[in-house]
């Protein structure tokens, strides 16, 4: 079989190169036309220059024989929600998440709203060579009614915000700052948390194609550090081009990221949720100070791979409803389906509620070990079980280390990049240890 289409996180390339590009777009969508006969199909998009072309060559791929519905411009999150709720056999969503605006990709859902198996990747991978066909068709809009069924379902999750007391950190009159990454968050996000009570001061909210995820959003902290500080808000909140991830700042600008949001969210399930099974999934690159601070109080701590597909996934076969990664993925199982940026923050600002605090109270909640990860590009990826050197570096770093530090060594699924990441108790230990792994890697296999 060939490489899969599929990497960490669907397909993903610069827009018009391979598998972007028309003819290749035109066979994808022909090898989803051959597994799904005659398909409802629901396509939506994040706000790229890129985006309407690739969705209308999809759409005509797909052939006379699919019924293509457009959402329009959505967060990906919503357009898994809503794949269930119009009792669609597929959402395809055109969104590169948090790259740049050159940059697009495919991310493609079943009917229960979650992303494709394994099984099923493999399956549009195998046939993707094989499939050449003339097609014609094109979306039928669902203007407005997307974004409003997506944002109804967000203010539900919300209930009881828009009542709070006069608290103002925790409810009603919270002053927060929304750093929307010029992306799909732009038109849901701010008129949500108005609607909830909230005084909403938005940024990089005015998408022009090009300035998506540029020096904004998750993916860049200081543009959501310096909203909040002009705003003076409570607290603040920062999505990627999609919005299936969010960032968190305090009122001081310091950033809450997903291992932190994760703690906060399981202390407030712990306390509130039957369904909670004292179960959450992260990734290999979670941090250690957030798995011992989970187990202590009683909380299982469970690695998947990295990829909010694979958090899903075993969130699945463990029965847990809590997951993410240290990117600001988070999965609420019992609510969706997949990563949500706002839903995210509607249950860290409940957890707030809750517990009767502010966002720097929760930061400092969780002491995280230091922690650093080296991306070094590689002219070729050597399979690391064999490669003897390093297997030795690592057992060493293992013996010396033992619990006070981790290693981890993966490839990029979308780039020719090695990450190398290091985590310790001090930040010693990765000052010392990080410049014998760079080393190896730049000797033998760096561009």
């Amino acid at each position: 079989m060939k490489d899969s289409l599929f990497g960490t996180d669907g397909i993903r390339s610069i827009a018009g190169t391979y598998p972007l590009d028309e003819a290749s777009l035109g066979r994808l969508g022909a090898v989803i036309a051959s597994l799904f006969p005659s398909p409802r199909v629901l396509i939506a998009r994040d706000t790229r220059e890129s985006g309407p072309a690739i969705e209308a060559q999809l759409a005509r791929s797909l052939g006379r024989g699919a019924r293509v519905l457009s959402a329009g411009i959505l967060p990906t999150p919503g357009l898994a929600f809503l794949t269930r709720e119009l009792d669609c056999d597929l959402g395809i969503m055109v969104s590169a998440s948090h790259n740049p605006f050159a940059d697009n990709g495919i991310k493609i859902f079943n009917r229960r709203g979650e992303k494709l198996s394994a099984r099923m990747e493999d399956r549009i991978s195998a046939g993707f060579d094989e499939k050449r066909r003339a097609v014609a068709g094109r979306p039928r809009p669902l203007p407005g009614i997307a974004a409003d069924a997506y944002s109804d379902f967000l203010y539900r999750c919300g209930s009881g915000l828009a009542l709070a007391p006069g608290n103002p950190l925790a409810g009603s009159g919270m002053k927060i700052a929304l750093d929307c990454a010029n992306g799909a968050a732009s038109p849901v996000a701010p008129p949500l948390f108005r609607r909830l009570g909230m005084h909403v001061t938005a940024g990089h909210a005015r998408p022009d194609g090009r300035n998506i995820n540029s020096d904004c959003g998750s993916t860049f902290p200081p543009a959501l550090q310096r909203l909040v500080a002009r705003c003076r808000a409570d607290l603040g909140l920062a999505f990627d081009g999609d919005a299936d991830r969010v960032i968190f700042a305090d009122a001081r600008g310091r950033i809450l990221e997903g291992d932190r949001a994760l703690f906060f969210i399981a202390r407030y399930l712990r306390e509130t949720e039957p369904r909670f099974n004292r179960r959450v999934v992260g990734t290999v690159m979670g941090n250690l100070a957030l798995e011992r601070a989970l187990n202590r109080l009683g909380i299982e701590f469970l690695r998947a791979a990295v990829g909010d597909k694979h958090v899903y996934r075993m969130m699945k076969r463990s029965g847990a409803i809590l997951g993410g990664e240290p990117s600001g993925h988070v999965i609420l199982r019992h609510r969706q389906t997949t990563g949500d940026g706002a839903l995210t923050a509607l249950f860290f600002l409940r957890a707030l509620r809750f517990f009767g605090c502010d966002a720097a109270a929760a930061f400092d909640q969780l002491v995280l070990f230091p922690q650093e990860t080296l991306s070094i590009r590689v002219r070729r990826k050597k399979e690391l079980a064999g490669w003897k050197a390093f297997r030795q570096a690592a057992a060493r770093f293992e013996g010396k280390y033992g619990g006070r530090a981790r290693l981890l060594v993966r490839y990029s699924g979308t780039e020719p990049k090695i990450r190398i990441m290091i985590e310790a108790q001090d930040r010693d230990t990765i000052v010392k240890t990080m410049p014998i792994f760079q080393s190896l890697v730049e000797n033998e296999i760096g561009e």
